[in-house]
Order: structure tokens, then C-alpha cells, then sequence
């Protein structure tokens, strides 16, 4: 670090940064006392609360504003009704200082009761709370990650009659784990890459992580290491972080952190590689194509189907069923001209670049949105980032939803799906079947259903990855790497994450890429954040003119500025580019313009995919406070004592115009210490 300092307060606080000091210490005073007075900080942070009456004049996308009129017309309630009904929020919750962990309480943290019952402090406390997010984050996306894994198994011995499309990808990833190649089929190989990815993942003796060892980088494996942080397996670090966190266990809030720190790495190298190898093994690696994004695509005589979630298998089975010449005559029997999918989250993201034809319209929180245009036939829920509240939309709008995951069951919906143990993976086809019939029979009992459909689409340019990149850039993106060096473009970002209720929908999102890309630094995109670049003409060639000079210059005639490269598991692919980047630059990531931005991230998944990125050396960016605000030592941790050790830390602005300045500040002190003057 360099001998200046920049500071950085909270809510109505200036931020000051000083541009000659890379990755300088962000400080935080708002309490000095043992007791943590927090309620100013949080009274203020609360004060820049977002509102659905902002949200129908602020938001960027004007299909957002128009839905959210509409259904306030209608009388249709919303999560931004939902939202506003929530207001004030506790103070004790958003600070991180209220304990439930067990039934001496519920405890909170004051001046009047500086302790909790059992003697935890604030500081203990919301390191438990911080760490229990985490695990659910790793479970979250390991969870989904682990029936892909199982389904890669089961189509690898015959036990499913799924082709192994990533032949390439299988044998690729063979090399890396050293396993024989020599007269194996690739099935064969598929079925042992499986078994590393499920020993990763479940691991209970202590042992060798392959996949962390085929494939972090060896400066990280040392970093972890010394710091002993290395995790055992994903089962494991989310079974010790919740038994350390029980009553009168761990009482120590820095180790707490240590456990915190290593679901960071478990989230990275199986929630997300692991998952991402299984995914492109099975399905294939994307592949870069152009589609059309939001809602003016939705088509008024098509049997409509929403692809909704984050397990791909039975929805890409469905895709390729309503395909098929039985089910095209029997919707036009039906009266209908074909059958369209949308795309909602991640389910849709990874069928869109690998099926095509799959629209994408909305992220999480803008799903009652598109339910609310009454143009979808059959909403088909997977698991996670499915809100309960879309059932009464749907009702509403005689849309019928149909969930196929035992972990995600929704009062009122109907249920066509797989059991619990994956035993029964054979009946996808069974199951395809049924759910495409049902969405012809919901079309022609819809037929008297009125439709709202706002008049807003562009084209979008999606599938990047780092073998499209490579290939695109004649053999190697070491053109990426000299145009970095070279300052036509200034650093590069990953911009993922939820969008959060908290922020106007999206406009945080929006705000910073603006301000970026006219500094001339480069969008990688993924997951809920690509919705609106998808959306809005960010990952067009034609928004090109959103960029500054250099960056347009390097991007050419065919690159957007946003390169979408797919579902949030897809962080993975971007990780490699950036990796593979830093490999022909000669520096490790930490040392390099490069940055994890989740603006409106807003839940525990966000909370394990920028710890995951601060791991790899990476900075993050947000708008949204972890409730962390309650711990003085937590706080103070996580924004920049992290970075003697990890070489990265978390920075958090709720105004995404000095988010975005932070941001470029960092990026520029990054390039004088590179000796990378621009």
C-alpha cells in the first residue's frame, strides 16, 4: 500500500479518495463506544431507501416504469408495495446485532444491554450473523450445483438418456485433473470428473481438493494456506460454520471470520466452478449469439412458457420437448403459432446461450412484473429466486405456475417434477412431456385474458466466454491483455449480483456502467446484473456509443460494451478470462485493474459471490451495506483489514456515481503502481 490514505463514512458522509494510492485503507467512524452505537449510521442509510413511487419514476427501463403503473392501477401488489410496507426497517436487523441463534433471547445490541445474554458482544454477533449468511450462500449455489453434478453422473453411466454435449470441455478438464485419457470414452471420463465434483463438494475426511488444486491460482493456494483457510469441502465448512455458531461455541469474532473467509473459497471453487464444470460438460460451453431482450418481445399468439430458477435440467428438457413436430402441431391445433420460452434469472440465462430462441426479460425482483403483462401461458419455477408473491399475480391472470423441485414448493401451484434423491432423473422426458401439454391447455383456457405488454426490445449480443474470446482474438485474448497494458482500456469489471429493493430496480446497476464505460473500462457481465445491460442496449454493438474514445477504438465494429456471459454460475467463465489475462500480464490478480462489482447485490448468495471474488484477490464494489454496521471490528475487517491479507477488501458507497468514481480511482492507482501511467 502506498503511504496516503483515503477515506470512506457511510449514508450522507462524503467520500474522499486519494487517486495515487491503490487499494488505500477505507476508513469507517461512526462509533467509538463498546456498545457500538450504530443507530445514526443506520438511521441515515435507511433515509436513502428507495420507494415504489421512485421506482415507477426512476427506473431505467421504461417497461419497468409502465408495469409498475399498470399493476398500481390495477390494484395488483408488487415486492416494491411489499417493500414500502416494511419501512422503517429494524435498525437491529440491518446492523447485524440481533441474535436468534438460540432461545435465551432473541438478544439485540444497545447501550442499555451492550451484551447479549450468553455475553456475546456486538462484534460476535454479527460476525456469527455474517457467517451463517455465507453458508447459506454456499448451500444456495452448491445445492443447485450438486443435482447438475449428479445428473453429469447419471448420464455418464447410461442411467439417464442424456448426451454428453461438452465433449471438448470433458476432456479438457480431464487434462487439468491429471486423470488418464488413454482409452477411456468420454463418458467415462464425464462419470470420474463427476466424482471429484461430488468428493469436492462432500468431502468429510480431510483430504486433497482437486478442483481447488487443479485450478486456483498456486498465489492464492499460498495466501489460503499460510492463513490456514484452505476448506475441506463445501458439506463440511456450511456444517462447522453452523455448529460454531451456536450458543456458548465459537466466542471469538475473528476466528469467526476465519470460517467466514473459507466458505468464501468453498463458494468459489465448488458452488461456482464446480457447478460451471458440471453445467458445461453436460450442456456445452456457451456460445456467442444475438437475441432479443424485455418484454416487448413477448408474443400475444404463441403458447408462452417462462423459464424461471437456477437447475437447468428439466428446463432444457423442456425446451428441446416443445420443439419437437408432435408438440409445433399441437399448439397450431390449439389455435396458437408456435410456443415461445422466456427467460427469468438463470434457468433462462443458461437455456438462452445454449438453445437459443430464449428471450430474457426480467431478473428476480422484476418477475411479478412480467406476470403482471398477462402474456405468459406457464410459468415454469425451479429452485431459488422464485418469489412466493407470484402466485397471486398469476392467479390474477389465470397464468398457471408449475414448480418441479421439492426444495421449492409454492402454495397453489402444481407439481411436475423429479424426487428429492434424483432417483427418478430418468422421467425428465415423462415430466417435459406433461408440463408442455399443460401449457397449450393454460393457452387455449387464456384465450380471454387481456394483455399489457409495453412496447420496449432490443437485440443483445450474448455467450461470451473464454473460449469464444480466445477464438474471436485469433488463438488468445492476449489482445485484451495488451489493450489493458496499453491504457484503451483503463481496467476491467465483473458486474453481477441481484438487484435489491433498497436501490430504485436497477438504476445502481445502470448508473455505474454508464460512468465506466465512459472512462473506458470494460463490462464483463453475469446473472440478475446482465438483465438490464441485456435490456437496455449495453451488450449491443450499437452501445458503443455509451463508451469512451479508447474503449470504442479497441472494441471495433462487432464487440459491445458489455460482454454477457451468462447465468451467475457463469462468474466461473469469468474468472478464467480474468485469470487467463493476468497469466500474460505476469501479475496476480490482486495487483491489476481488475474489480468485482455487485451494485444491488441482495442476498446470501450475493454475500458468498463477492466474498468468493474478494478471495481471489479481487476488490468489491457495492451500494447495499452488509449488516455488518453494528461491529465497529467486523466493519473495519471486511472494508480494509482484509487487505494485508487477502490483497483485497470490501467498499461500499450507497451513491453509485462516487461507487463508480471509487472505482476508477482504485483502478488508476492500480496502473501508476504497474507503472501504467495513462
Amino acid at each position: 500500500m502506498g503511504d496516503k490514505k483515503h477515506s470512506q463514512t457511510h449514508g450522507a458522509d462524503q467520500h474522499h479518495h486519494d487517486h495515487d494510492d491503490h487499494h488505500a485503507d477505507h476508513h469507517h467512524h461512526h462509533y467509538d463506544n463498546d456498545f457500538t452505537d450504530y443507530m445514526a449510521a443506520v438511521t441515515e442509510y435507511r433515509r436513502s431507501f428507495a420507494s415504489k413511487v421512485d421506482v415507477m419514476s426512476q427506473a431505467p427501463d421504461p417497461a419497468v416504469r409502465e408495469m409498475v403503473a399498470y399493476m398500481d392501477s390495477k390494484g395488483i401488489e408488487n415486492c416494491f408495495d411489499r417493500f414500502d410496507k416494511q419501512k422503517p426497517h429494524c435498525a437491529f436487523g440491518l446492523a447485524g446485532v440481533c441474535c436468534k441463534n438460540c432461545s435465551l433471547g432473541p438478544c439485540k445490541i444497545t447501550e442499555k444491554s451492550p451484551r447479549g445474554t450468553c455475553g456475546a458482544t456486538a462484534d460476535l454477533i454479527v460476525a456469527r450473523n455474517m457467517a451463517r449468511a455465507a453458508a447459506g450462500g454456499v448451500a444456495a449455489h452448491g445445492a443447485r450445483a450438486r443435482e447438475v453434478m449428479l445428473t453429469l453422473k447419471k448420464a455418464a453411466s447410461g442411467e439417464i438418456d442424456l448426451p454428453i454435449l461438452g465433449k471438448n470441455k470433458v476432456l479438457g478438464v480431464a487434462n487439468i485433473y491429471g486423470l488418464e485419457t488413454e482409452g477411456k470414452t468420454v463418458e467415462a471420463l464425464a462419470g470420474e470428473i463427476a466424482d471429484i465434483l461430488l468428493e469436492d463438494m462432500s468431502r468429510t475426511v480431510p483430504g486433497t481438493h482437486r478442483t481447488l488444486t487443479a485450478v486456483a491460482p498456486p498465489e492464492r493456494q499460498k495466501v489460503w494456506n499460510d492463513l490456514g483457510i484452505t476448506p475441506i469441502s463445501s458439506y463440511h465448512e456450511v456444517f462447522e460454520t453452523l455448529h460454531a455458531t451456536t450458543v456458548a461455541t465459537q466466542g471469538d469474532w475473528r476466528k469467526a471470520m476465519d470460517q467466514f473467509m473459507r466458505l468464501g473459497i468453498t463458494f468459489s471453487m465448488n458452488s461456482v466452478v464446480g457447478g460451471s464444470i458440471a453445467s458445461d460438460c453436460l450442456f456445452g460451453i456457451p456460445t456467442r449469439s444475438t437475441i432479443k431482450a424485455n418484454v416487448g418481445a413477448l408474443k400475444k399468439d404463441f403458447v408462452n412458457i417462462a423459464i424461471h430458477g437456477h437447475a437447468p435440467m428439466l428446463a432444457t428438457e423442456v425446451i428441446k420437448t416443445a420443439r419437437t413436430d408432435k408438440f409445433v402441431t399441437m399448439a397450431k391445433e390449439a389455435g396458437a403459432q408456435g410456443i415461445q420460452f422466456y427467460g427469468i434469472c438463470c434457468s433462462g440465462l443458461s437455456t438462452m446461450y445454449r438453445l437459443g430462441g430464449v428471450i430474457p426479460l426480467s431478473n428476480a425482483n422484476g418477475a411479478e412484473l412480467v406476470v403482471g403483462t398477462g402474456a405468459l401461458d406457464l410459468w415454469l419455477a425451479d429452485i431459488q429466486e422464485v418469489f412466493p408473491g407470484i402466485m397471486d399475480v398469476a392467479n390474477c391472470f389465470k397464468t398457471v405456475v408449475v414448480t418441479t423441485n421439492e426444495s421449492n414448493r409454492l402454495p397453489g401451484a402444481e407439481h411436475i417434477g423429479y424426487k428429492r434423491d434424483l432417483s427418478d432423473l430418468n422421467r425428465l422426458p415423462e415430466l417435459a412431456d406433461k408440463i408442455v401439454t399443460r401449457a397449450i391447455e393454460s393457452f387455449k383456457n387464456r384465450l380471454d385474458v387481456k394483455r399489457h405488454i409495453p412496447p420496449y426490445e432490443v437485440q443483445a449480443e450474448v455467450g461470451f466466454g473464454l473460449e469464444y474470446l480466445s477464438e474471436y482474438y485469433g488463438g488468445s485474448v492476449k489482445p485484451i491483455a495488451d489493450a489493458l497494458k496499453e491504457g484503451k482500456i483503463l481496467g476491467i469489471i465483473n458486474l453481477a449480483g441481484c438487484t435489491n429493493t433498497r436501490i430504485v430496480f436497477e438504476k445502481a446497476i445502470v448508473d455505474v456502467a454508464d460512468i465506466l464505460l465512459k472512462n473506458n473500462i470494460l463490462i464483463f457481465a453475469n446473472g440478475c446484473a446482465s438483465f438490464p445491460m441485456a435490456k437496455l442496449g449495453y451488450c449491443s454493438v450499437k452501445g458503443q456509443d455509451k463508451c469512451g474514445n479508447s474503449l470504442q477504438e479497441f472494441l471495433g465494429s462487432d464487440m459491445p460494451p458489455v460482454w454477457h456471459f451468462g447465468e451467475c454460475i457463469d462468474n466461473a467463465h469469468a474468472v478464467g478470462t480474468f485469470a487467463t489475462i493476468a497469466g500474460l500480464l505476469g501479475h496476480p490478480i490482486k495487483d491489476l485493474p481488475f474489480a468485482e462489482v455487485t451494485p444491488e447485490w441482495s442476498n446470501e448468495k450475493g454475500v458468498g459471490a463477492a466474498l468468493a471474488f474478494r478471495m481471489l484477490g479481487f476488490d468489491s464494489y457495492h451500494c447495499v451495506h452488509a449488516p455488518v454496521q453494528g461491529s465497529k471490528k467486523v466493519m473495519d475487517f471486511l472494508y480494509g483489514g482484509t487487505r494485508e491479507l487477502l490483497g483485497s477488501c470490501m467498499n461500499v458507497d450507497p451513491d453509485p456515481e462516487k461507487l463508480a468514481q471509487m472505482i476508477i480511482s482504485d483502478f488508476k492507482a492500480a496502473r501508476k503502481k504497474l507503472a501504467w501511467d495513462v
